[in-house]
């Protein structure tokens, strides 16, 4: 142990639902510490089922110059000692089960003459946090290393320390825990997010230059532009998805290092320019608002995409329309002239066969003409609304009224012309 240092603090903090592990840990804790563990020690500790809420205290342990305690603050369970053995828990990696504890912290404690002999093993790189019991110096933690190291260098006859230790600082400490691993695991999120981002935007980007250059008229280019748009909506409820995620991290991160401050506020005063943990937390916070910002409008994009590409979709598909029309039209048109060209053969191949070559011949040419082609355009007409009639279940409309009437006038004319043959051919 370092010189200068007096004593030694340990925290291990744990899931409420870790129960065996807490009991294992505990149990080699004590044993380090000289404890005796009775069976009733243990009985108590597993049947413990952690329901309270806030910080409360669960078991505590008095030895020879040792005190250990378990804790439970909220779902969290610390279990700490402080002894002034300095060799105790030298070796916190060999106690059971410390590796599946979420994280843990020791805390040296001693004058200013065991700084100098502390910083020769864990570096010179620290923060220094004034508290009302001493300077308390935060070694810089390493990365992927859940152990944090602190040295407070108490004041003479400061008797709240131990008091300190105990219930201050393991929640301080916690806080910090909770804010690395969700900084660490929130930065890890964000790229994910925006390499995402990069290969969506580059899909959108592969998908509206081929709206642009396709076939405009060929069905399967319409096809797949309906597909298009199904992928696009796909990336946009993905799009949508991750823009929660980011403003959920940064709102999550804001709220942590303000409950870092706020545990800090408690006991001592911030140091300018803040603790390390919250400068990185700072500058994260800041790259997860760009990124924010920047899914925004990939968002925006990629719904201007969707529009954009519906619209070709409608237009295109109008264009189709408007081309079967008007090949439905000339169809249309030619029907209408081969039926005209039919009843006109046959409405005056019959009349002549009906009345008679002599009586057909006494009707002037031009008469015959016209009554026969006024007849057969009144036919077609027609039927033309009789299809009309048709599509909407034989609703009677004006067309097909007006139209029988004055083909039915026709065909009364034509009679009327017959007879007129029949005297004339008498006389």
């Amino acid at each position: 142990m370092p010189e200068g240092v007096e004593s030694v603090a340990v925290y291990f903090y744990f899931h409420k639902d870790n129960g065996s592990e807490i009991k294992e840990l505990w149990t080699g804790l004590a044993e380090k510490a000289g404890m005796e563990i009775g069976d009733t020690d243990a009985v108590e500790l597993v049947n413990e089922r952690f329901n309270s809420q806030g910080l409360t205290n669960i078991k505590t342990l008095q030895g020879v110059g040792a005190t250990i305690h378990i804790w439970l603050h909220k779902s969290i369970v610390v279990v700490s000692g402080i002894s002034t053995d300095r060799g105790a828990w030298a070796d916190l990696s060999s106690l059971p089960c410390a590796g599946s504890a979420i994280g843990w912290a020791r805390v040296f404690i001693g004058d200013e003459s065991g700084r100098d002999s502390l910083e020769s093993k864990f570096g010179k790189r620290y923060s220094l946090l004034e508290t009302d019991f001493g300077r308390l110096c935060q070694f810089e933690e390493k990365t992927g290393n859940r152990a944090h190291i602190y040295y407070l260098m108490h004041r003479d006859g400061s008797a709240a320390v131990e008091h300190f230790l105990t219930l201050d600082f393991p929640l301080f400490d916690f806080a910090i825990h909770k804010l690395h691993m969700e900084r660490d695991y929130f930065k890890n999120q964000q790229k994910w997010i925006l390499n995402e981002k990069a290969e969506i935007d580059k899909e959108i980007g592969e998908l509206l230059h081929k709206s642009i250059v396709g076939e405009t008229l060929n069905p399967e280019y319409i096809g797949s532009l309906e597909k298009d748009i199904d992928t696009l909506s796909s990336k946009y409820a993905i799009l949508v998805n991750d823009g929660h995620l980011i403003r959920k991290a940064r709102t999550t991160l804001e709220e942590e290092v303000g409950h870092v401050q706020s545990r800090l506020r408690g006991f001592g005063t911030i140091p300018e320019g803040g603790l390390e943990i919250t400068r990185d937390t700072a500058e994260l916070i800041d790259k997860l608002r760009e990124a924010e910002t920047s899914i925004s409008f990939a968002i925006k994009n990629t719904k201007t995409a969707i529009d954009t590409v519906r619209t070709s979709v409608e237009l295109l598909r109008s264009r189709e329309n408007i081309f079967l029309q008007e090949e439905a039209i000339s169809f249309q048109v030619a029907a209408g002239v081969l039926e005209f060209i039919i009843i006109f053969y046959y409405s005056i191949a019959s009349w002549d066969y009906i009345i008679g070559v002599e009586r057909f011949d006494t009707i002037p040419p031009y008469i015959r003409f016209l009554t026969i082609f006024v007849f057969a355009a009144l036919s077609v007409i027609l039927t033309h609304f009789i299809g009309i009639s048709f599509k909407e279940k034989w609703k009677l409309n004006r067309g097909l009224i007006l139209s029988a009437a004055a083909l039915l006038g026709m065909f009364a004319y034509i009679v009327f012309l017959s007879i007129q043959t029949a005297a004339l051919h008498a006389a």
